[in-house]
């Protein structure tokens, strides 16, 4: 066992053989202009998807989704959605005055931004 501890010889694990090089080089500013080019295109199509026709949920009481349920099946609009948009549009023209508007405007933009 004490000629394990002892052996120091090293045995060449892997024989490398000639060295190999790349047959075509390129530089980082041969690719920068193709790269460049592809980035509209894509920037385009996330532009085509419209945030309006993703669905997501509104927390509310059960009687208040109850009753928005209840005026749609009475045909006064399609779905909720709809609804909803007409009472938004009633409410802003009776009780929002034009800086609130302008306020609620600004606000709408931020929203829109960050999607």
């Amino acid at each position: 066992m004490s000629n394990l501890l002892n052996k120091n010889s090293k045995k060449k694990l892997l024989e490398r053989g000639p060295q190999i090089s790349p047959a075509n080089t390129f530089k980082i500013e041969d690719v920068k202009p193709a790269a460049e080019e592809a980035r509209p295109q894509e920037i385009e199509k996330k532009k085509e998807k419209t945030p309006e026709k993703k669905v997501t949920s509104v927390r509310v009481k059960k009687s208040t989704r109850d009753r928005l349920n209840a005026l749609v099946s009475l045909n006064k609009a399609e779905n909720i959605d709809e609804m909803i948009e007409i009472m938004i549009d009633e409410y802003f023209s009776v009780h929002v005055t034009k800086d609130e508007k302008k306020q609620f405007d600004i606000v709408m933009d931020l929203y829109k931004s960050k999607k």
